[in-house]
């Protein structure tokens, strides 16, 4: 037989590091162009800046406890302390799935709250009286970009209840799958009637028409917009909240102001280009940081998988004072993700 070659130890050991220092040299290279790419499209565009989810604190917190774990774990190992081992790479896999868990529900929150990858910042489809409106009782409601008025009074918890409930058989008549667009209106004419520019909306027999004549397809997707719009408790913008306390607007680095439903820049009304370009402007600070997030889970959830093997060997004893190449790999690497992800968490409070 030809005799065996075997690779000395720590040439072994040398060349694993290598190639992580490689990888990691890689990972920054990529969140280096990304954020690069976030100042530069940031003083030249519309930009959102939105308030970040307690969800990524909690994230945070837990990836520094996980480094402690496997600080504390690589101690531990140098003594030859089973036990501990097992207890701290057991927490330090823990918090990593914890460190998930927040970082997708923080994600989530923010889609719910309007931040959304592909949105735009402004509801221009949507927004209650540029093409649709409603009347109650034969009265009109008028909206100011926050809240909605009946009779000079903003309505009460029990009339924006059956608005919103009057806006979901909307939706459910207007949904584009539902191709023969069949309503199925609640007391329509009675209580509520919509109308399309000041005109009638006239509804017989599961149908609506303008001018007697059917609605098409183009407006019945505005028709949809506007009623998922109340349902979903937007105004002007695809964000919830106000503007000015729960996000901001700004252009080219400025802030934009917001009164009677209209727009100021350094205390002058945009100009009509500048209105089409913010009318057209998507929320990129938000695609921007869904893939802030999304690639680092990525890569955090490769690190998840490092620990949940060095969890797995070290109750199987395959560690020791002598051995312990996986823990010194797994930390160094579960370490470099968390300052990434605190560079990655400063940026979006500091820079956004």
């Amino acid at each position: 037989m030809p005799p065996r070659f075997e690779i000395d130890p720590q040439v072994n050991a040398k060349a694993r590091k290598n190639l992580l220092w490689f990888g990691i040299f890689s990972i920054i290279m990529i969140f280096a162009g990304l954020t690069s790419g976030y100042i530069v499209s940031k003083g030249s565009n519309f930009w959102v800046e939105f308030k970040k989810p307690t969800q990524f604190m909690w994230s945070t917190a837990m990836v520094l406890v996980g480094s402690l774990f496997l600080f504390l774990a690589g101690k531990a190992i140098k003594k030859d302390n089973y036990g501990a081992v097992k207890i701290l790479t057991g927490g330090a896999l823990l918090t990593g799935i914890l460190f998930a868990l927040f970082q997708w529900a923080g994600w989530k929150h923010l889609s719910a709250h309007g931040n959304a990858i592909g949105t735009p910042i402004i509801n221009t489809l949507g927004k209650y009286g540029q093409y649709f409106s409603l009347s109650y009782e034969g009265k009109e409601i008028t909206f100011d970009g926050y809240d909605f008025y009946y009779q000079g009074s903003v309505i009460s918890p029990e009339l924006k209840a059956e608005m919103v409930a009057f806006s979901k058989e909307l939706m459910e008549g207007s949904r584009p799958q539902n191709r023969e667009h069949v309503f199925k209106l609640t007391d329509y004419g009675t209580k509520f009637v919509l109308k399309y520019e000041d005109k009638l909306v006239t509804y017989l027999n599961g149908e609506i028409r303008i001018n007697g004549l059917p609605v098409d397809n183009e407006l019945m997707n505005l028709l949809y917009r506007f009623a998922e719009s109340i349902v979903n408790n937007r105004g002007d913008f695809m964000i919830a909240g106000r503007i000015g306390e729960d996000f901001k607007i700004h252009y080219k680095a400025k802030e934009l102001t917001y009164e009677n439903r209209k727009f100021y820049l350094n205390g002058l009304p945009l100009s009509p280009k500048q209105e089409s370009d913010l009318n057209g402007a998507e929320n990129q600070a938000s695609a921007y940081t869904f893939a802030f997030v999304m690639m680092h889970l990525a890569h955090m959830i490769g690190g998840i998988i490092a620990l949940l093997v060095i969890w797995i060997r070290s109750i199987q004893v395959r560690y020791s004072s002598t051995n312990y190449l996986g823990i010194q790999l797994g930390s160094i690497y579960w370490h470099f993700l968390g300052i990434l992800w605190i560079y990655l968490y400063a940026f979006l409070i500091f820079i956004h």
